[in-house]
C-alpha cells in the first residue's frame, strides 16, 4: 500500500492535470475542483517540505499537460532531442509553485493559516515568474477565466487581479476540508471558516465557501451585464485594416528573402483589390521583411514596393532593426514610402531570442544547437520598453509576439496614448498543436484590460480582430496564405487597470504581509496545547 506522502503527491499530480483542462482553448469549471483540492493538500501537509513537494507535484501535473504541445511541435520542427529538455522546463516551473506552497506552510502554519497566506503568496510567486530573464507567464491563473463573463472585470484588476480572486476563492472552498483534516491536530490553527484549531468547534466551517460561491455567481452575472453594456456602447468601427498572413516556412523563410517579400506584397495587393479601396492600415506579421533594410537610403526600394501594394495606406510591418550590440526584432510604421516610427521588442523569448552566457559557453551552445539541427544563433537586443509605435502617431500600440502575454506591455502603451493595439507574431514555430490557440486566447485579455480593439497578424495565424470585450470578431483560416479585411475603431478612454495597474504587485505584497500577520495572531490566540 502506498504511503500517505506518496498518495498526497499522486493526488496533487492528478489535480494539476485537471487544472490544465480549465485553461483556454479548452476552458471549463475544472479549477473549481482542482485548485481548492490542491490548496487543501498543501495546507494539511505535515510540514513545509511536504508542502513544497505537494506544490511541485501539482505544477508538474499541470504544466506537463498545459505545455504538452511544446515538445510535440518543436521535436517535429527541430529534433526529437527537444523531448530531453522538457523535464528540465517542468522542473524549473515546479520550483515556483513549490516555493509558494512551502512559504505558505512555513509562514502561515498549518490548516487555515496556511490557506490565508497561500492565496496572495501564490499570486506573488506568479508575478515573479513573469519578470526577469526567464519570464514565462504561461499558466497564470487569471487566464482560466478567458471566454467567460468573469474576464470582463480585467479592466479593473487585470489578469493578476483575476488570479488573486481565484486563489482567494480556492482557499475559501478548501477551508472546510482543511478544518476536518486538521481537527484535533497539534499545530492546526485558525483560518477560513473554522474556529480556533481548525476543528469542527468553530461552528461555521461552511460560511466562507458559501459566501465564495455567492460572490462567484455575482461576478459571473455582473460580468455578463458589463459585457453587454460595453458592447452596446461601443462606437461603430469606422476604420479599415488589412491583416496579412504570409504562411511562410519559419525555418526556410521561403526560397529567399526576395520571395518572402513578394508573398506579402502580392497578398496585400490582392486583398486591397478585393476590398475595393485602399485600407486605412495594413498589418504584416512579425519578421515579414527579413534580409531587406527598411531605414535610410538602402531601404528606399523595399519601402517603395510596400507602398505600391496598397497606395495611401499606413503600413505596420515586422522586420529587423539595428542597435548597439546587435539586431532587434522590430516593427516599423511606414507611410508614403517613409519610416515614421520603429518599435523594438522589449520582452525577449528566453532560450529563443536570448541565451545566457552565449559567448562564454559557445562550444556548449554549438553542440546543443547542432542536436536541434540549428546553426549557431545570436542574441537579439532588447528594446527600451513599451511605447506607442511613433511619437507623432501615438494611436498605434504595436508589440511583438511573446509580448502579448505580458500585460504591462499593452498597459504601458495605452497609458502613453495608444488608441488601438496591434500584435504582430509568428506562431508557425508552435506547429499545429494548441500553442497558437493558447497564445491568442491569452492575448485577448489585453483587449479587455485596456478596452481597445486588437488587430493581430500572424505568419500562419492566428490572424484576427478582437473587440474591446475580448471577443474575436473575425479570424483567417490558420495555416494558409490569407488576408483579412476588418473594421475597427480608435478609443481614447483609459480603464482603471491602465491607470492603476502598476500597483498590483504592491497590493499583492501588502496582502501577503497582512495574511502572515493575521495567521501569526491566530496562532498566538490559540490554546497552548494547539500551538506549533
Amino acid at each position: 500500500m502506498a504511503s500517505p506522502a506518496a498518495l498526497r503527491l499522486l493526488a496533487a499530480l492528478a489535480a494539476g492535470v485537471l487544472l490544465a483542462f480549465a485553461f483556454p482553448p479548452n476552458g471549463g469549471p475544472a479549477f473549481l475542483l482542482a485548485l481548492p483540492f490542491a490548496f487543501a493538500l498543501i495546507a494539511s501537509a505535515p510540514g513545509a517540505r511536504a508542502a513544497a513537494a505537494t506544490g511541485a507535484a501539482f505544477a508538474v501535473g499541470f504544466f506537463a499537460l498545459h505545455l504538452a504541445w511544446l515538445p510535440v511541435a518543436f521535436s517535429a520542427l527541430l529534433s526529437p532531442f527537444f523531448w530531453v529538455t522538457f523535464p528540465f522546463l517542468l522542473a524549473a516551473l515546479a520550483v515556483y509553485w513549490a516555493a509558494a506552497a512551502a512559504g505558505a506552510r512555513f509562514l502561515g502554519g498549518a490548516g487555515g493559516g496556511a490557506l490565508l497566506v497561500l492565496a496572495p503568496l501564490w499570486v506573488g510567486v506568479e508575478l515573479l515568474r513573469s519578470v526577469g530573464f526567464l519570464g514565462f507567464p504561461w499558466g497564470t491563473l487569471g487566464y482560466a477565466w478567458v471566454g467567460t463573463p468573469v474576464a470582463q472585470w480585467a479592466d479593473l484588476i487585470g489578469v493578476h487581479g483575476l488570479s488573486l480572486a481565484t486563489t482567494a476563492a480556492a482557499a475559501a472552498l478548501a477551508a472546510p476540508f482543511v478544518a476536518r483534516l486538521g481537527s484535533g491536530r497539534r499545530g492546526s490553527t485558525g483560518g477560513f471558516g473554522g474556529g480556533r484549531g481548525g476543528g469542527r468547534g468553530g461552528g461555521t466551517p461552511w460560511l466562507a465557501p458559501l459566501a465564495t460561491v455567492a460572490l462567484m455567481i455575482a461576478a459571473w452575472t455582473g460580468g455578463t451585464a458589463r459585457e453587454t453594456a460595453i458592447a452596446t456602447s461601443l462606437e461603430p468601427p469606422d476604420r479599415t485594416a488589412l491583416l496579412v498572413q504570409g504562411n511562410v516556412d519559419p525555418f526556410g523563410r521561403a526560397i529567399s528573402p526576395r520571395q518572402e517579400l513578394d508573398v506579402h506584397l502580392d497578398l496585400t495587393a490582392a486583398g486591397a483589390l478585393r476590398a475595393g479601396e485602399a485600407p486605412d492600415l495594413v498589418v504584416w506579421p512579425e519578421g515579414a521583411v527579413l534580409g531587406f533594410p527598411l531605414e535610410g537610403f538602402r531601404g528606399e526600394p523595399a519601402r517603395a514596393a510596400i507602398e505600391a501594394s496598397a497606395p495611401g495606406a499606413t503600413f505596420v510591418v515586422g522586420g529587423r532593426g539595428t542597435a548597439e550590440g546587435g539586431g532587434t526584432n522590430a516593427v516599423y510604421l511606414l507611410r508614403e514610402g517613409q519610416v515614421h516610427g520603429r518599435y523594438d521588442k522589449h520582452v525577449l523569448v528566453p532560450f529563443g531570442e536570448r541565451w545566457p552566457l552565449l559567448q562564454a559557453a559557445a562550444p556548449l551552445y554549438r553542440a546543443v544547437f547542432g542536436l536541434l539541427n540549428l546553426p549557431m544563433l545570436q542574441n537579439t537586443v532588447a528594446g527600451p520598453g513599451p511605447t506607442p509605435l511613433a511619437p507623432d502617431d501615438a494611436a498605434l500600440g504595436a508589440y511583438v509576439c511573446y509580448e502579448s502575454v505580458f500585460p504591462r506591455i499593452a498597459r504601458g502603451m495605452v497609458a502613453d496614448g495608444a488608441q488601438v493595439l496591434i500584435n504582430v507574431t509568428n506562431d508557425a514555430w508552435f506547429g499545429r498543436g494548441i500553442g497558437a490557440a493558447q497564445h491568442h486566447s491569452m492575448g485577448t485579455l489585453r483587449a479587455i484590460e485596456t478596452r481597445r480593439w486588437l488587430l493581430r497578424a500572424g505568419n500562419d495565424g492566428i490572424t484576427a480582430v478582437v473587440d474591446p470585450t475580448g471577443r474575436t470578431v473575425e479570424r483567417a483560416p490558420q495555416g494558409t496564405e490569407a488576408t483579412l479585411s476588418v473594421r475597427y475603431a480608435q478609443r481614447d478612454d483609459r480603464t482603471p487597470y491602465v491607470r492603476f495597474g502598476g500597483a498590483v504587485p504592491w497590493v499583492v505584497l501588502g496582502l501577503t504581509v497582512a495574511a502572515v500577520a493575521a495567521s501569526a495572531a491566530g496562532r498566538d490566540r490559540a490554546p497552548i496545547g494547539a500551538r506549533r
